[in-house]
């Protein structure tokens, strides 16, 4: 029969008398007893047991659109499509259906194209010249 070389992991004693031992998995140190010849840290546990079953692992906490544009809990008043009327955000079950559903315009954003070296060139001295001529025209 061949013997196992034991490994031993670093440990020392506290000046209170308790024994911290060092984690065979991520070298953190752990308080343990007297009789303690290895250990695995709480982290590294929790890490493998995510790792070996996925499934018990909590659902992400993704964003889920609500349809609502951005903003709408800070409008004075605001109707979802469902008829829910908001006034500031807090919801009035009284007047649920009574109004339109609110319209809201998409936010109409400028593209500007990218110039060339010259463009920004000419575009720079097209400034100039202007600021040349407001000069001219003061004195």
């Amino acid at each position: 029969m061949v013997k196992k070389n034991k490994k031993t992991y670093h440990s020392f004693v506290d000046a209170d008398g308790s024994r911290h031992m060092q984690c065979k998995t991520c070298g953190g140190y752990v308080g343990v007893s007297d009789k303690t010849a290895a250990v695995t840290c709480s982290h590294c546990v929790a890490i493998y047991q995510m790792a070996k079953f996925p499934e018990t692992l909590p659902k992400s906490h993704r964003y889920k659109p609500t349809g609502r544009p951005a903003g709408w809990h800070w409008m004075v008043e605001f109707v979802d499509k469902d008829g829910n009327v908001f006034h500031k955000g807090k919801e009035q079950p009284d007047l649920k259906g009574s109004l339109p559903s609110t319209k809201i315009k998409p936010v109409k954003r400028k593209s500007k194209k990218k110039l060339t070296a010259d463009e920004k060139m000419f575009e720079r001295a097209k400034e100039y010249k202007k600021k040349l001529k407001i000069k001219r025209n003061t004195k």
